[in-house]
Parts: C-alpha cells; structure tokens; sequence
C-alpha cells in the first residue's frame, strides 16, 4: 500500500477512469446512453456493491476504519447512490447530456474512493 492508496483505491481507479473515458468519447460523439456507456457505470456500481461487502467484512475481521465508522459508511453509501442516480437518469433523459452525467461519475468515485482510504488508516 503507498500512502493509503490499496487494491481497493487502484481498482476503483481503473473501474472509474475506463467509464469516464468510454462515457466521454460517447457524449463526444453525439450518441444517447447506450449499452456501453450505462453497462461502464453499471459495472461501477457492482464494484462497490463488491466494496461494501468488502468493507463490513473487514470491519469485523480487523479493528475496522480509524476514523468515525459512521463517516466511512456515509461516504460508502454516496458513492454507491451516485452511479445509481446517473444510471436512472441516463433512462429518463435519452440525451447526450445524460452520457456527459454518466462520464462525471466515474472520477466522483475515486476521489471518494481515496477519501474513504483516508478515514479507513489515518483518521
């Protein structure tokens, strides 16, 4: 691990940046979500459906995170409703736009990701 950056961090990393940059050359193209651009954040989503699971595990097997556990699971829980939220919208709103929504989650969720690590071993 390199400064609380863990498997976790490093796939939540590649998870993020592939759909942000597939969802990305999808609103560039003029295109509506379709099954690449919603299947990339749908995929998002399932690895933090696999984080969670992660995450209460470990919160029993080890001494669980440093800082507030109320805190880290809040922070878990955003994440999980923002791939969620853009995936409806993308269903609602049939516009290139919503492609642009769908490319914006994927950073959201490292950068989450990276604040989660922080309150998991430092806080």
């Amino acid at each position: 691990m390199i400064a609380g950056y863990d498997l976790w961090f490093w796939i939540s990393l590649l998870l993020g940046g592939a759909s942000a940059i597939v969802c990305l050359v999808q609103f560039l193209r003029g295109k509506a979500p379709d099954d690449l651009s919603q299947g990339s954040v749908l995929l998002l989503e399932a690895f933090l459906v696999v984080y969670l699971v992660g995450s209460i595990v470990m919160q029993f097997a080890t001494d669980g995170p440093a800082g507030d556990a109320w805190e880290y699971y809040g922070y878990l829980l955003t994440a999980m409703i923002i791939p969620a939220g853009t995936f409806v919208w993308s269903l609602t709103e049939r516009t290139r736009w919503s492609t642009l929504m769908l490319a914006v989650a994927g950073p959201i969720i490292v950068v989450m990701i990276q604040r989660m690590n922080m309150l998991w071993y430092y806080y």
